[in-house]
């Protein structure tokens, strides 16, 4: 079901985002979305894609008190799950500035504010990001069905500083039919990246029929150059 097909409803669902197509497309979805995404996702679909890609950020040696970009943060659930476990300097970026104000709000287990800043873009535009200034990059939910194309990776990288530590979420059937291994094909032959190495991953814990083994790829690898 497309987000079309119920203007007037505020309930919305992970096949509602599998259909979008475009930048504005996902402003238009998400503008709607915002304030209902997290009892929809996380309460209605059993949504644990956050903690096992940032579980995955943290075992590579992620961060250790540097800055982190969270690509495609939304309403700010891996920020918290990293500001829990003590991360202090998380930034996020997002194409919603409704997304972003709800995850302006969030706070983590010790009652502060779990970003530091956030960005509005549409990456396969660009970031207005120096080079080199991110220690560590994650992304949830992003690269996926009509979402982000694996070109957007050569941004990721231009922001990241050397030898940082990236997780980059990525839908199992998207990575294969987008053409991701081209691109870290591209980046490797640069010696910009490192060979990265595939987590599969569940993003749903419990979902509804037609959704609970969708998997994901999480992209582990390090910035070199």
């Amino acid at each position: 079901m497309n987000s079309a097909d119920h203007p007037d409803d505020d309930s919305f669902t992970v096949d509602d985002a599998y259909d979008l197509e475009t930048p504005d497309d996902s402003r238009r979805l998400y503008a709607k979305w915002a304030t209902t995404y997290d009892r929809d996702m996380l309460d209605g679909m059993g949504y644990v894609y956050h903690e096992n890609v940032v579980g995955a950020f943290l075992d590579a040696g992620g961060s250790a008190g540097g800055a982190i970009l969270d690509v495609g943060c939304g309403t700010g659930v891996v920020g918290v799950a990293l500001s829990d476990v003590g991360e202090e300097t998380i930034d996020g970026v997002d194409i919603s500035p409704e997304m972003i104000e709800v995850a302006r709000t969030k706070k983590n287990v010790f009652g502060d504010l779990a970003y530091r800043e956030f960005h509005v873009a549409d990456l396969t535009i660009g970031l207005d990001i120096a080079d080199d200034t991110y220690t560590g990059i994650i992304s949830v939910g992003t690269f996926t069905h009509g979402h982000l194309p694996p070109s957007v990776l050569h941004e990721l990288v231009r922001v990241a500083a050397p030898s940082a530590v990236c997780a980059i979420g990525i839908n199992s059937e998207h990575y294969t039919e987008m053409g991701f291994d081209k691109v870290f094909a591209e980046l490797g032959d640069a010696r910009l990246v490192t060979t990265p190495k595939l987590v599969d991953v569940a993003i749903y814990e419990g979902a509804p029929d037609g959704h609970a083994d969708v998997r994901a790829n999480i992209a582990m690898f390090q910035v070199t150059g």
